[in-house]
């Protein structure tokens, strides 16, 4: 599969892929820093939790359009200049796939990683107290990875399927939404669609108190049963659009 990975590389940097990860690092950072240069003095004791909090916000409004712009860029090409039955005398229908699959995750996994980096430098630099919490640090980053990477699958699918990109650019924008209004609505509903587990596995939440009027933040734990069922929406996932793919008429 070496040479599959190779092609989507330099693919990459003749679609311009490395300018729409950066613009998705921009939005996300200029927001994360408005909310971080608002905070009060009682809100920076709880910076970290609250940087994760809202750090959720962010990815499940930024991230499901940037995972179907992405997929749409990846099979751009290939739609444009109808080029799928050239790759397919080169490699298999299973080692494109896994090639632009593995593409996708490369490019999720750094932006996430950078975007985490950023942040923690931020809340070093504002002085939130307390140790940086790296295990919950590292498990959103994981986490978000599985959902980006699950939602990227399925509009690589949709890419691959439909000539014309606004369909699946549209149902990026529909994820966008739906990511962001799903968060109000009980985990029951989150878990019935794949964008709402950016927050069914959501590591801090936020606490009002209609008394007092003062919001907290506390640690959360994600149960097992849901890291099943997010397996469960990663198989159904990859087996929608790896079907798509292998099936194509060249």
């Amino acid at each position: 599969d070496a040479l599959p990975i190779c092609l989507e590389f330099f693919k990459g940097r003749r679609r311009k892929i490395a300018i729409l990860c950066l613009a998705c690092l921009g939005i996300q950072t200029a927001w994360m820093v408005v909310n971080l240069l608002r905070m009060e003095p009682e809100e920076l004791a709880q910076g970290w939790m609250q940087l994760v909090y809202t750090l959720l916000l962010v990815d499940a409004i930024t991230l499901p359009l940037t995972m179907a712009a992405l997929a749409s860029r990846t099979c751009e090409l290939e739609h444009k200049e109808n080029t799928w039955k050239l790759l397919e005398t080169l490699a298999r229908p299973q080692a494109l796939y896994r090639a632009k699959l593995t593409w996708g995750a490369i490019l999720i996994l750094g932006m996430l990683v950078v975007e985490m980096a950023l942040f923690v430098c931020f809340g070093l630099a504002l002085g939130f107290p307390h140790e940086i919490p790296w295990g919950k640090l590292g498990l959103t980053v994981g986490n978000v990875f599985l959902v980006s990477l699950g939602i990227y699958a399925l509009q690589l699918g949709l890419s691959l399927r439909f000539v014309n990109q606004a369909a699946p650019l549209a149902v990026g924008i529909l994820g966008s939404s739906a990511g962001l209004f799903i968060l109000f609505f009980p985990q029951w509903a989150q878990r019935c669609l794949p964008w709402g587990y950016y927050g069914v596995l959501l590591q801090a939440e936020m606490l009002w108190d209609p008394v007092t009027r003062n919001v907290s933040y506390a640690w959360l734990h994600t149960a097992p049963s849901d890291y099943g069922l997010l397996a469960l929406w990663l198989v159904v996932l990859f087996a929608f659009s790896y079907r798509v793919f292998v099936r194509k008429e060249v």
